[in-house]
Parts: structure tokens; C-alpha cells; sequence
């Protein structure tokens, strides 16, 4: 059996953020060319009122269901 060589931890370093610049990029890309699949997030000058909680339950489910 060969001995492996474990990478250096700058190695994994590097490898670890390329993989999130290319992630990131790639969300990022996908966003700008569908804009109407923006999750809309509502909201309400400070102070000036509450929502309701079934706002809450409309707005959160369909986003933690996905």
C-alpha cells in the first residue's frame, strides 16, 4: 500500500476558496439571469408598525420548505 501524502493545510486552504468563489459566482450568475425568481422579502419603515404572524408563516414556509 502506498503511503499518501497529506496536503498542507494552505493546499486545502486555496482548494477550499476556490470552490466557494466558484459557488458564489455561479448563485450569483444564475440570480442576475432570473431576477423574477428573487425571493421578495416584505417590508415596513421602523416604527411605524408590526406585520401580522401569519405574514411570518407566508413568508417563511415556502423559503425553509425548499
Amino acid at each position: 500500500m502506498r503511503a499518501r501524502r497529506h496536503k498542507r493545510g494552505d493546499d486545502l486552504w486555496e482548494e477550499l476558496r476556490a470552490r466557494m468563489i466558484a459557488e458564489t459566482s455561479a448563485w450569483l450568475t444564475e440570480a442576475l439571469t432570473h431576477p423574477e425568481q428573487a425571493v421578495r422579502i416584505p417590508t415596513i419603515p421602523a416604527g411605524s408598525g408590526e406585520f401580522p404572524p401569519s405574514l411570518a408563516h407566508a413568508f417563511w414556509e415556502p423559503v425553509l420548505v425548499e
